[in-house]
């Protein structure tokens, strides 16, 4: 008989991706998060859906007595988007068992606004001016909450409430874009290139498109985004997030966890294979760049209207973060992932869109309306969780 798989604890906003990467990898998912999708349920060996509150935290006490349920000390943990600004929590869960990602030290410093621009400060690398309290004249700035991930948190400075969770950021030209790194917690190693894709209007996060080759100039920008995943002690998989106004490049964070963008990457090479990655990084072992064999591109989608979905719900082949049966689904709100493939960039966009015109068919034939005032879903503020 072949050895039982190792098991792993995976907890974050949306865990599907890494728990199907796990799963991949030939590890035993136990998966917490805040949505129990389908998909998630069908390739974990136990998962439990944690509840969350409008601040995007998940509860501290409920997810701790459930890692302590069902993935006891010495089970390894890995851990994706929603600790940005829960550090202690993340503490708490990674205490008595091996942690396989940087540690929540370094999470601290490279999500603090002001000390990760003194980083760049230091290393030399263009990053927007940052400030504490709203500029005089808030043309030109942006203001963000800390810790913040999806982009669903950045708008205009003059548009901004007050609030102590806020710092303000000068706004940068370019085309946002991200790189996909790998660190051992001293060296780093770029493994590949996506543009980030923005809901029309703002800034909240849509999606990603992972091309066949990354733009000329990439070498400058893979070698920045090294220097900066080593700098900041980068253990396992992360991204680099930066605008792209070429010859200009404009960092804008490092993200120290695995992203959305990890299945995306993942269709582009036509294997699963980045959870495997990034527990070799963690170990010591830096992975090679990846073999893309293909362009590949994720959306997520909103619902057209308030729904429900019956449980027999036909979904194409396309979709992931597939919502349960029952779940009221709000108008514009978040019903599931598409991710597709093509030889090409223009070719994935197609097989996208078409892909998309097929599940608004399917929920056109099988969804039920809702009362939209009848409840306030969570998976709404699924537009937080993004990369």
């Amino acid at each position: 008989m072949p050895p039982a798989a190792e098991p792993v604890l995976i907890v974050a906003l949306s865990a599907r991706a890494l728990a199907r990467s796990a799963a991949a990898a030939g590890f035993a998912p136990i998966a917490l998060d805040a949505f129990g999708d389908l998909d998630l349920r069908a390739v974990a060996r136990a998962w439990r859906r944690i509840p969350w509150g409008a601040d995007g935290q998940l509860r501290r006490d409920v997810l701790l007595a459930a890692a302590r349920e069902l993935a006891p000390p010495p089970i390894p943990l890995v851990v994706g988007s929603g600790f940005e600004r829960a550090i202690t929590t993340l503490e708490a869960l990674a205490r008595g068992r091996p942690f396989w990602g940087t540690p929540p030290a370094r999470v601290r410093r490279l999500k603090d606004p002001f000390a990760f621009a003194r980083l760049c400060r230091q290393l030399g690398l263009p990053h927007p001016e940052v400030r504490r309290t709203p500029p005089a004249d808030p043309t030109g700035w942006l203001a963000k909450r800390r810790g913040g991930a999806g982009g669903g948190h950045v708008r205009p400075a003059r548009r901004a409430r007050t609030s102590t969770g806020l710092y303000f950021q000068r706004r940068a030209a370019g085309r946002p874009a991200s790189v996909l790194v790998a660190g051992t917690g001293h060296a780093a190693r770029a493994l590949g290139f996506a543009w980030q894709r923005t809901q029309p209007g703002s800034f909240r996060f849509r999606g990603l498109l992972v091309p066949p080759r990354a733009p000329s100039g990439s070498a400058r920008l893979f070698a920045m985004a090294e220097r900066l995943a080593a700098a900041g002690g980068l253990c396992g998989l992360g991204s680099v997030d930066v605008l792209l106004d070429p010859p200009r490049l404009t960092v804008l964070e490092l993200n120290p966890r695995p992203t959305a963008a990890l299945e995306v990457y993942e269709e582009a090479m036509g294997a699963p294979g980045l959870f495997a990655a990034h527990v070799a990084a963690c170990e010591g072992r830096l992975p090679s760049p990846l073999g893309l064999r293909r362009a590949a591109v994720s959306e997520i989608v909103p619902a057209p209207r308030a729904l429900v979905l019956p449980p027999d719900f036909p979904w194409p082949d396309a979709c992931r973060d597939l919502t349960p049966p029952g779940v009221v689904v709000p108008a514009g709100a978040p019903l599931c992932t598409l991710v597709v493939a093509a030889d090409d960039a223009a070719g994935a966009l197609a097989a996208l869109e078409t892909a998309r015109q097929a599940l608004y068919r399917e929920i056109a034939a099988w969804a039920r309306p809702a009362c939209q005032r009848t409840t306030r879903s969570m998976e709404a503020e699924r537009w937080k969780t993004g990369a």
